[in-house]
């Protein structure tokens, strides 16, 4: 039998024994048995070869990137500003990777994951700050080649930052954001929050305007709850906070192709706060502006499918074309609930947020069995450092430490428990993806040896 042909760089093997302990099952499948006397293993069916060689064997190796992997993109830094930064959280060793930079610098921008598993990576701007450097450019990283695709994706109909992205149904959404006026006059420039939405077809590469919402909002941070729902959470309907930070929650609905603004709110009104799905109707929001140390989870209403009356469907019918044997989804009479939960350590502001698995408490790398939320980067306003006039001056710190709250303990769990960024940063783009873990990043000798030995192994 011949060894499957290999599809990525070779990587050294997890430990030593790898290699000869996946070539001492196949030989003792190929013999039937061990030598008399040798009863260290029970009797068992022998596996089929197939799986040596394109499961075990790769797995083992770390050829295909691994799945569970937190990317942390971009974002500002107080001495560099805007910075084509890229980190991984590689949870097979529980270390940060620095992953090639972007094309460009980018701050602001958001990101989500492809349906091949490339990320996608959306507006923002650069070092030439929020007008003049306002990006619709988006950027594409192929984590099974470690490399950003030369022509990267279809631009943006419109420029934007300050904006939130998830992924839906195959395709992803740009929702919201801050942008530049477009009616001004050529010497002037004005910011303006947006209620336009963006989609963008991968197989098509190409953004089409979406339904708009409910509410202007930048600094609203966008979930999918489930296959079929996005949540765009809090966020501020003036580009500069002049006006009313959000306590209010939309819901888009792929059925309806609509955003709905909820009733209940948020405990408290909350703009570039860190948000991440729990399920298909919590999510989990901490921080947020200014520095808040608080956290809630809210709960959405539950969406059911139920039969339709005759006047129903007529109604529907007439209205956008449906047939009188589809289904419509309606709110079930749950009331969504915002639950209270531990503070964190540190507030935060500017933060980003995802739900990672992790190793138990006690446990360790890569053991990763724990769902944690963490919460990661920003910036938080500190003591006064003076004043000007009678107007007091807050002193502002970055972040590169990143938080971790135990979904199954329902505690946050100690500082240090997951290492910093390499950089402090905030308005990063946070993005859950797949890659390859630190110790397959460099070629070794010892991989083409391992790789012979299993041909030979093979081939007995």
């Amino acid at each position: 039998m011949a060894v499957a042909r290999q599809t990525g760089r070779c990587g050294r093997w997890v430990d030593d024994d790898a290699c000869s302990a996946i070539c001492l099952l196949i030989l003792q499948d190929k013999r039937g048995k061990l030598p008399a006397g040798d009863d260290r293993w029970s009797s068992r069916p022998a596996l089929p070869a197939i799986l040596y060689s394109q499961h075990i064997g790769p797995f083992l190796r770390l050829e295909a990137p691994l799945p569970n992997m937190l990317y942390a993109i971009g974002g500002r830094n107080r001495s560099s500003g805007p910075v084509d930064k890229v980190e991984m959280l590689d949870t097979w060793t529980g270390c940060w990777v620095v992953c090639p930079p972007m094309p460009r610098r980018r701050a602001g921008g958001a990101a989500a994951p492809l349906p091949d598993g490339r990320l996608l990576i959306v507006g923002g701007y650069d070092e030439r700050g929020i007008a003049q450097g306002l990006l619709s450019s988006c950027d594409i990283y192929n984590p099974y080649r470690e490399e950003w695709e030369e022509a990267g994706a279809a631009p943006l109909q419109r420029g934007r930052w300050g904006h939130g992205c998830a992924a839906l149904d195959g395709k992803v959404f740009a929702v919201g954001g801050c942008s530049v006026q477009q009616e001004t006059r050529a010497e002037q420039t004005f910011m303006e929050t947006l209620r336009s939405c963006e989609v963008y077809d991968p197989l098509r590469n190409q953004w089409k305007p979406s339904a708009p919402l409910q509410v202007a909002r930048s600094g609203s941070r966008v979930v999918a709850l489930g296959s079929t729902r996005l949540a765009a959470v809090g966020g501020c309907d003036d580009v500069f906070g002049r006006a009313e930070t959000q306590a209010t929650v939309e819901i888009y609905d792929s059925i309806s192709g609509c955003w709905e603004l909820l009733s209940t709110r948020l405990a408290r009104p909350r703009t570039s706060a860190a948000v991440a799905a729990l399920d298909d109707r919590r999510f989990f929001i901490a921080g947020g502006a200014p520095s808040q140390l608080s956290v809630e989870v809210y709960c959405a209403p539950a969406w059911n499918k139920v039969e339709r009356t005759a006047s129903d469907i007529s109604t529907r019918a007439s209205d956008d074309g449906f047939s009188d044997e589809e289904d419509i989804l309606v709110k079930a009479p749950k009331t969504p609930t915002s639950k209270i939960v531990q503070d964190m350590m540190e507030g935060r502001m500017g933060c980003q947020a995802a739900v990672v698995r992790l190793p138990r408490k006690g446990r360790q790398y890569p053991m990763c069995e724990s769902d944690c939320v963490l919460v990661v980067g920003g910036e938080r306003s500190e003591d006064t450092n003076g004043t000007s006039g009678n107007v007091v001056m807050p002193r502002v710190r970055q972040l590169e430490t990143v938080a971790a709250y135990d979904i199954e303990e329902g505690e946050w769990r100690e500082n240090g428990s997951v290492p910093p960024l390499e950089m402090p940063r905030t308005t990063i783009a946070l993005c859950i993806g797949v890659g390859r873990p630190a110790a397959c990043r460099l070629p070794t000798s010892t991989a083409a040896e391992a790789t012979s030995a299993l041909k030979q192994a093979l081939d007995f």
